[in-house]
């Protein structure tokens, strides 16, 4: 088998969709002894920002001096940026490795079809995420990881990653998004998302509103004791810049006076609180870190496609925001900073089975000129429709791919202008290619 039949045969299990239970996934890993339960782990949900909390937190545990494992999702350019151990990429070997072990292994147990028939004593076939999620656990065993990062894929109470027994659990916060999966309230998708609260173990969160009594309730249930980022921490002397944030913040356990994020947008400073937060429950519970680990590892953490700057004139930012609540922060970071973004063109391209209307609705009024554009995926919304449903008050065009649509930006925007990628990550991967650079 070569990598390409490997991600080959990992990408054909999507015909299986995404199966919201954990019988199958917990039978693959008791095939492969279990491997989730071998390390310490810190499990990070939420809708928005729970890649970068994932990220920030890791960087702060490999700063902390533990080889450090990494599980987020999705990827950008190439699917070993999933899994991660101290920032390294898994092989592209140990990919091919690890898909024809557990190719075996699934053809040998489980039922050939996504559901067996009803008489069958077999459970299905895993699916791509929850093999995916077995692969992660068995290669940080592998390659002795002293802790984990899990970031859940989706929702958190029937998700494949909700079979560990972490030693912090997080929530960032709640929105509207995959309610066909998750309920078409707050408070619904706060149930699911708190469905990975365990008895006992403490819960960090950066939820509000209906969301967070949901959550508050279940973690009063289950005896997890329960931190507010926004109410146990204080930040001060806050300086935001395009390139990040540097503040002072109190909190219960230690002051950091002049803390440093290189992240850009405010939504980033709560998520280095919670990061922070559950860095800090962590200490409680026996691992080592400290203030210099915590302020090392995020001066250094690095979350790729959000709000990420490209080198160069004009300037290019890419945010794979997609959904409202994410198109809000970045609509946030650029009034923040219009005088220094100077005119913006927005290249826009989204899923269809987003609220694309109320993600325009928060970005086209501080955009000079829009280019809708496809992402390349048949889930992209046609840049028609969304031409056809929208009155954006800026003039408006469509270029059918990313690539162009990128080179039309470029050459509508001056020298001291901002071209700003967004609406998917599957815009932002193309955007990536075009300007041909990597993800680390």
């Amino acid at each position: 088998m070569t990598y390409a039949e490997a991600t080959s045969f990992l990408f054909g299990l999507r015909r299986f969709g995404w199966r919201l239970g954990l019988d199958t996934i917990r039978r693959l890993l008791a095939l492969i002894g279990d491997p989730q339960d071998a390390l310490p782990t810190v499990h990070v949900g939420g809708t928005n920002g729970k890649g970068s909390t994932a990220a920030m937190l890791g960087a702060i545990l490999q700063e902390g001096g533990y080889r450090t494992g990494l599980y987020t999702s999705p990827h950008l350019l190439s699917f070993t940026e999933r899994i991660r151990v101290d920032g390294l990429p898994i092989d592209e070997a140990e990919v091919t490795s690890l898909v024809g072990e557990l190719e075996r292994l699934c053809a040998a147990h489980f039922a050939p079809a996504p559901i067996p028939e009803p008489d069958a004593r077999q459970l299905p076939h895993p699916t791509f995420f929850e093999l995916t999620t077995a692969m992660a656990f068995l290669h940080f065993v592998r390659q002795q990881a002293e802790v984990a990062v899990i970031e859940v894929g989706l929702g958190g109470r029937f998700d494949a990653t909700n079979v560990i027994l972490p030693r912090a659990a997080v929530i960032t916060n709640i929105a509207l998004d995959h309610q066909e999966y998750l309920g078409e309230s707050l408070a619904e998708i706060g149930r699911e998302k708190a469905g990975i609260v365990k008895p006992g173990v403490p819960l960090v969160t950066a939820a509000d509103g209906e969301a967070l009594e949901v959550i508050a309730r279940t973690a009063a249930a289950r005896a997890a004791p329960l931190v507010h980022v926004t109410q146990a921490y204080r930040v001060s002397h806050l300086v935001s810049t395009v390139a990040g944030h540097t503040f002072d913040l109190g909190g219960p356990t230690r002051p950091y006076p002049g803390i440093h994020v290189p992240l850009a947008g405010r939504h980033q400073v709560e998520n280095a609180l919670t990061a922070i937060a559950a860095a800090e429950v962590l200490e409680a519970r026996g691992l080592r870190l400290g203030e210099a680990a915590i302020r090392g590892g995020l001066a250094r953490a690095r979350w790729p496609g959000r709000l990420q700057s490209v080198a160069g004139r004009p300037r290019i930012l890419l945010d794979g925001a997609h959904n409202p609540a994410g198109a809000a922060a970045v609509a946030g970071f650029l009034h923040e900073h219009r005088t220094a973004l100077r005119r913006v063109i927005l290249v826009f391209g989204v899923l269809k089975d987003k609220d694309w209307s109320g993600m325009l609705g928060a970005l086209a009024p501080l955009a000079d000129r829009i280019i809708l554009t496809h992402p390349p995926t048949q889930r992209g919304a046609d840049p028609q429709d969304l031409l056809a449903a929208s009155r954006f008050g800026v003039p408006a065009e469509i270029q059918p791919e990313v690539g162009p649509a990128l080179e039309r930006a470029r050459a509508l925007a001056g020298t001291e202008d901002t071209i700003v990628v967004t609406g998917s990550l599957y815009t932002v991967a193309a955007a990536l290619q075009a300007l041909n650079i990597a993800v680390g």
